[in-house]
C-alpha cells in the first residue's frame, strides 16, 4: 500500500501560463480526483508534512534544516534568516523572495559577514542546498511568532511583521541589517542591483529536537525541496527511477517544476500521465497532486477508481489557475 504524490511548483505565476498549452493528464487529475484545499499553507508546508509524517507533532522548518548541520546541534533554538528583496509601494513596504537565489550562492561568505554585524551572538550557518537561506542558532528563546516568507511575500509589511514578547527586538535587527545591505550593495558591481538581496526576513522559529530519518523517496529539483529532503535524510532519486520500480518500497514524492520555458509545462503533464499509469497498474494505491492557486494549496486525492467518474465535467487546469476566484 504505497502513495505517490506529485507537487506542481513554479518559479512564475501559474495564472500567467499560456492558455493554449494542453495539459490532459493534469486536467484529468484535478477534474476526477477528490479536491480539498488549505488556505495559507504553502507547498513547502506540505513537503515538510510528508517528510516528517511519522512525527507526533508539526516540525518547524528551522528545526528540520538545522538537523543536517552538526555546528547547530548545541543550539536549543533556531530562526530561519532568508535573504530577500524589499520594495516600496504606494502606502507600504513589501517583501519578496529572490527570483534567482542561486546567484547569491557564490557570495555566501560575503552575506554571512553582513549577518554577523547584526546577529553576532548567534551561530550563523548557510543552508548549502538553499543559497538564499541561513539558520540562526540561538541559546535563548527568541520569543517571537513569525509569518512564513511564502505568506508574507507581497503583503503589506505592517501586517506580517513578527509578533510576540521580543518582536520589537527582532524587527530592529531586520531594520539594521537592511541598512547594512544598502551600504554593501552600493559598493558592489555584480550582480545587477535588482537581483541583489537588500535585507533579510526572519521566520520559521523552532527548537532543537531529535528527528528520525524519513522513509520517503523524493525526486526534487528546487533548492528548497533538495535541502529539506537532505535534512530529513529521505532517499533522493530521479522520477525515472521511481517510475521504473516494479515494487515500490516507500511512499514517493515527485516535484514537477514549471518555469518560463513553455516546455516545462509539457514535461509536467507527461510526468502526471506517467503517474496515472502507475496508479492504474496498481503499483501505487493512491495518487495525490498538489498545486498552489493564489494563497490556497489544493490537493487532488485519486485512486484508480476515481478516474472512472465520467459524469464529472473535465476542467482545463491552466484556465482554472488563471481565474480570479478560489
Amino acid at each position: 500500500m504505497n502513495t505517490l504524490s506529485i507537487t506542481v511548483s513554479s518559479t512564475i505565476k501559474l495564472e500567467a501560463l499560456p492558455k493554449a498549452e494542453p495539459t490532459p493528464a493534469l486536467d484529468l487529475l484535478f477534474s476526477r480526483a477528490h479536491l480539498t484545499s488549505v488556505r495559507d499553507e504553502s507547498i513547502k508546508d506540505y513537503w515538510i508534512e510528508r517528510l516528517t509524517q511519522h512525527q507526533p507533532t508539526t516540525v518547524p522548518i528551522s528545526t528540520l534544516l538545522a538537523r543536517s548541520d552538526p555546528a547547530l546541534s548545541a543550539c536549543p533554538y533556531y530562526l530561519c534568516c532568508e535573504l530577500v528583496g524589499y520594495t516600496a509601494g504606494m502606502n507600504d513596504v513589501y517583501v519578496r523572495r529572490l527570483d534567482k537565489p542561486k546567484d547569491v550562492g557564490t557570495q555566501s561568505e560575503h552575506y554571512k559577514k553582513i549577518l554577523r554585524e547584526s546577529f553576532g551572538e548567534a551561530i550563523i550557518r548557510p543552508v548549502l542546498l538553499w543559497p538564499s537561506l541561513f539558520i540562526l542558532g540561538l541559546q535563548d528563546d527568541p520569543e517571537v511568532c513569525t509569518t512564513d516568507v511564502n505568506n508574507a511575500e507581497n503583503q503589506p509589511l505592517s501586517e506580517v511583521l513578527p509578533k510576540g514578547p521580543r518582536a520589537q527586538f527582532w524587527i530592529s535587527r531586520m531594520n539594521e541589517t537592511q541598512m547594512i545591505f544598502h551600504q554593501s550593495n552600493e559598493n558592489m558591481n555584480d550582480p545587477p542591483t535588482n537581483q541583489r538581496p537588500n535585507g533579510v526576513w526572519l521566520w520559521g522559529e523552532g527548537t532543537n529536537s531529535a528527528l528520525p530519518d524519513s522513509p520517503l523517496s523524493v525526486s526534487a529539483q528546487s533548492p528548497e525541496l533538495l535541502a529539506l529532503s537532505h535534512a530529513a535524510k529521505a532517499t533522493l532519486v530521479s522520477y525515472e527511477h521511481l517510475f521504473n520500480e516494479q515494487t515500490p518500497c516507500n511512499d514517493a514524492l515527485i516535484e514537477i517544476p514549471i518555469d518560463e520555458d513553455p516546455k516545462s509545462l509539457a514535461k509536467a503533464n507527461l510526468i502526471a500521465a506517467q503517474a496515472i499509469t502507475l496508479l492504474k497498474s496498481g503499483r501505487y494505491t493512491e495518487l495525490n497532486a498538489q498545486i498552489m492557486k493564489k494563497s490556497v494549496l489544493y490537493n487532488a486525492k485519486c485512486t484508480k477508481f476515481s478516474l472512472r467518474k465520467f459524469w464529472k465535467k473535465s476542467i482545463n487546469t491552466i484556465d482554472w489557475l488563471r481565474t480570479a476566484d478560489d
